[in-house]
């Protein structure tokens, strides 16, 4: 025979994780809990818990964190091929153009949201925009590349007069011919 006092609170703890189950914070906390486990931290049950096995994610939100990893490789991809930086609405464009989904009221927002917080990227308005991480203050490599190939500053054969030459030929001292 059971004791009616633990039937009742038995019942009682069915009934309460049933309304956490609608609660947002609660699923939220559940969440968190769930990727500190995936990703090995504290393994130590808090005061008075019990060890858990390791929860696997719910559907959406594996299929959140999987969305994540698409943007950021299309990003990426489209950065690295382009060689330099972009704005949120370039790159907003390439995304949907992969056929990824961005919701929210505004998804451009939610796109720049995710590009910033990613540690794949930063982000340097006086430079274009978004870039990879690896560029760290710089404009990208081509950008960088070109800018040394469309140097405008004058030369030594600009202010001398003489012609622009290779460093390889020399003045035939006795016609002064190059």
């Amino acid at each position: 025979m059971s004791d009616p006092i633990l039937t009742a609170a038995e019942a009682e703890e069915i009934v309460l994780l049933k309304e956490l189950e609608n609660n947002p914070t609660f699923l939220r906390l559940r969440t968190v809990r769930q990727i500190i486990a995936l990703l090995g931290g504290s393994q130590s049950p808090k005061d008075g818990e019990e060890p858990k096995a390791p929860v696997r994610f719910p559907p959406a939100v594996r299929a959140r964190l999987s969305k994540r990893e698409d943007v950021e490789d299309a990003v990426s991809r489209h950065l690295r091929e382009t060689g330099r930086r972009a704005s949120s609405g370039e790159l907003f464009t390439v995304v949907q153009k992969a056929g990824i989904v961005i919701g929210g009221a505004i998804p451009s927002k939610a796109l720049a949201s995710t590009l910033s917080t990613s540690d794949r990227f930063n982000n340097i308005r006086e430079l274009g925009g978004y870039g990879l991480e690896e560029w760290g203050s710089g404009a990208g490599p081509s950008v960088e590349m070109k800018d040394v190939a469309d140097d405008k500053s004058t030369t030594s054969s600009q202010v001398t007069g003489e012609p622009d030459r290779s460093p390889f030929e020399t003045k035939d001292q006795s016609t002064g011919s190059w």
